[in-house]
């Protein structure tokens, strides 16, 4: 983009600083109260919920922080049989796609239906977003964020963060609970912080040119075209060709999916000294018998 906003450079920082924080939590076990915790720190949300999503049986509630008395009675209703007219489940269940769905987009005449009256109408709340992750074919996990009529709907710019972060949320969901690991993290902030140092330093070094790894890290620490251009000392036109190269040589499309890239990485790297790249690709190669380049 030429033309970057103040408020597209705050995003990139935001979803940077959003993609570290999931990267500490998986395999921890408050890891949903993390990636609410996470969320919260960029966007306001009055009721979080993390939901499990079973055909065939009822929603099992992972996370709740509408703690209050009203909130509570509120999810016993849900759980009681409201949720089967609830457009999210039942989006779910019709295999929606992973992503970011609003409740007045996927329900547009939300207020004349039977959902709202006997339901949502009661709960205080008028504006929602969930986050389908799709953990197997009849198995969903669906992030619920929403705001209590008292507050204004979520802003234009809530929505564009949410919708850049939901790949990142997606990743490590999937990552959480297909390598669930819990451990005792008395120390694990201080050997965080140092492992993913390393990775950023390492990341990309065994496919892209010195300069191309430069560039890649500096998107990863939220830099704009701009600000990664004066860093480097050349032109944003010239940041610009190296992000498209680099991008081109990673098969990824998007700022989101170089952040979802190296949160897997990360994850993966076995030696610190090496690419991280360098473990998940291997890895993945096995799985899929694609070639991983030398």
């Amino acid at each position: 983009m030429d033309g970057e906003t103040f408020a597209q450079r705050t995003g990139a920082s935001a979803i940077t600083d959003l993609a570290l924080s999931l990267l500490a939590g998986v395999g921890s076990l408050d890891f949903q109260a993390r990636l609410a915790q996470s969320l919260k720190q960029h966007v306001k949300v009055d009721a979080g919920l993390i939901l499990l999503y079973r055909r065939g049986m009822a929603p099992k509630i992972l996370f709740n922080d509408w703690c209050n008395d009203k909130g509570l009675s509120d999810i016993r209703n849900y759980l009681r049989g409201s949720y089967r007219l609830d457009p999210f489940y039942r989006l779910a269940l019709d295999n929606g796609d992973d992503g970011l769905y609003r409740l007045n987009q996927i329900e547009p005449s939300l207020d004349r239906s039977q959902y709202y009256r006997d339901y949502y109408r009661h709960s205080g709340l008028h504006d929602e977003f969930n986050i389908f992750v799709n953990l197997d074919v009849d198995t969903k996990v669906a992030i619920s964020l929403a705001r209590r009529a008292s507050h204004e709907i979520f802003s234009g710019e809530d929505a564009e963060f949410l919708h850049m972060a939901a790949p990142l949320l997606s990743q490590a969901v999937l990552k959480h609970y297909r390598d669930l690991r819990p451990e005792a993290i008395e120390d694990q902030g201080s050997l965080l912080q140092n492992a993913l140092a390393r990775a950023l330093r390492n990341f990309g070094r065994s496919m892209l040119t010195p300069r191309e790894c430069e560039v890649a890290q500096l998107i990863l620490r939220g830099f704009s075209v701009k600000g990664a251009a004066a860093r480097l000392g050349i032109s944003p036109a010239t940041v610009k060709l190296h992000r498209r190269n680099l991008y081109a040589k990673l098969d990824i499309p998007s700022q989101a999916a170089l952040f979802s890239l190296f949160i897997d990485a990360a994850a993966s790297a076995n030696n610190i000294s090496e690419d991280p790249l360098v473990a998940y690709l291997g890895r993945r190669g096995q799985l899929t018998g694609q070639f991983v380049p030398n």
